[in-house]
């Protein structure tokens, strides 16, 4: 079996994302909303028979665990990953219904996972190699909702005729379930033997969560809009299973996706 044999300077993480790679795809993402929004302020003026009752959205864009709690601190402290590296990608949909002239009650759910390559910090083995694993975290919420629009989304100018705003800021709130699994595997240190093992821990469950966002939309047709959606998540899971000497998991984070919204 391997042995830890030579320890080597702490460094920091090469194997995962750079801290500001997240930031960068945020802005690459963004950037053509001001001129979508010019494109859609000059565009000829639509009119639909009745308001919409119903809407789906599909959002992509970043996610950005807060990864706080004493899991992420010990991994963080041992291994090449820093708390930013698992910022990733996210999906999500939701289906709103109209309830009120402003109000809505909209279901959603989402997914973000982040697979981080990584070694130990500290340690190498007895034949000058690396020691290293893979950490998962994949979060999925689903959730319920409201969200009031702070300006009317849309006008009726006759008894047949309605025509929906161009711009619509939303304010939302919500709660529901955050479904979530951490795992790592690969090679390890027993830090009583300083043997080096090969093993895999997991640890899932569904924890309650709460979230508060705002978003605004872009109509593109009497139907299409483009939505933007900025949200703080909060949640806190049990580590159970192979974690079960570590606190809870912290899983709130901050997401901000861009999409498509079908309004019927």
């Amino acid at each position: 079996m391997p042995q830890v044999t030579s320890l080597k300077p702490a460094r920091a993480a090469q194997l995962a994302t750079p801290a500001t790679a997240w930031w960068a795809w945020l802005l690459l993402a963004c950037a053509p909303l001001p001129l979508v929004a010019q494109f859609v302020a000059g565009g000829g003026d639509g009119f639909r028979f009745s308001p919409s009752i119903v809407s789906v959205t599909v959002r992509g864009g970043f996610d950005r665990p807060m990864a706080q709690s004493e899991i992420f601190d010990f991994t963080t402290t041992n291994l090449t990953i820093a708390r930013n590296d698992f910022s990733s990608f996210s999906g999500a949909a939701d289906i709103a219904v109209r309830v009120r002239p402003r109000l809505d009650v909209i279901v959603g759910v989402g997914r973000a996972q982040r697979r981080i390559p990584s070694e130990f910090r500290k340690f190498i083995d007895n034949n000058d190699r690396p020691i290293e694993q893979v950490t998962t975290l994949r979060r999925v919420p689903v959730t319920l909702g409201v969200r009031y629009a702070l300006r009317p989304p849309g006008e009726r100018i006759s008894t047949f005729a309605w025509i929906p705003a161009r711009f619509t800021p939303w304010i939302g709130a919500g709660g529901g379930v955050m479904n979530y699994r951490f795992a790592q595997t690969g090679d390890f240190v027993n830090f009583t033997t300083f043997a080096v093992f090969k093993d895999s821990y997991a640890a899932k469950g569904n924890a309650p969560m709460a979230y508060a966002n705002v978003a605004a939309e872009f109509m593109l047709s009497t139907r299409i809009a483009l939505t933007s959606d900025i949200r703080y998540s909060v949640a806190c899971g049990t580590l159970g299973g192979s974690f079960e000497r570590f606190d809870k998991i912290d899983l709130s984070g901050a997401a901000a996706t861009m999409g498509l919204t079908l309004r019927y």
